[in-house]
């Protein structure tokens, strides 16, 4: 069985204009992998931020909202890659979008609802953003890879808890990926020709 590789696509590159090009770029890289896209919440999620800030909606209200705010931004990127991608609500479509030349883009909401009633679920507080909705998904499918795409530099010879004192990941990112041998980080917004990614 070959392995998924997941490819976080950063909320923060929704605002770019090239996203769309760079990203499509990027995944003909990866053409000989199964690859399952996971879609930050950006300014969807932002609106959820605010919201909490502004009524005191508690944390599990605003992480059930924020994880309903992926969904849209899950078809945002679809919107964004019309005739590559579709929406994928459930794992088990995944080997049916691959064979049929598809590329499955998760709405992770039932994975998590699946993952709330596991041994050791991510927590719903603030600190478990996308970065780690990725790593949970990664981890649930096996992925022999993750792949953050963001909009910031990672300085050389950066580790995972390094990089959420930068705040370049969450806090939660470093327990969410154990078990994940290989995680790139990649500045999709650095110009093409010079573009490296870091494994942290």
């Amino acid at each position: 069985m070959i392995r998924p590789v997941v490819v976080k696509v950063g909320g923060s590159l929704f605002d770019w204009p090239e996203l769309p090009a760079e990203l499509a770029g990027f995944l003909a890289t990866r053409g000989g992998d199964r690859l399952v896209l996971v879609a930050g919440g950006g300014p969807a999620t932002d609106l959820v931020r605010t919201l909490d800030r502004v009524h005191g909606l508690g944390q599990e209200r605003a992480h059930q909202l924020a994880t309903h705010s992926l969904d849209l931004t899950a078809r945002l990127l679809v919107a964004l890659l019309p005739g590559l991608a579709v929406v994928v609500e459930h794992a088990g479509s995944l080997e049916e979008c691959w064979d049929d030349g598809l590329l499955p883009v998760l709405a992770p909401r039932s994975l998590l609802e699946e993952d709330d009633r596991s041994a050791d679920p991510l927590p719903h507080t603030w600190d478990a953003t996308s970065d780690s909705i990725a790593a949970r998904v990664a981890v649930r499918l096996g992925a022999c890879e993750l792949v953050l795409l963001k909009s910031a530099s990672l300085p050389p010879g950066t580790d995972r808890p390094q990089a959420v004192r930068l705040g370049l990941v969450d806090p939660v990112f470093p327990a969410a990926a154990r078990g994940l041998g290989r995680v790139a980080y990649l500045c999709l917004r650095e110009p093409a020709d010079v573009r490296r990614p870091a494994w942290i």
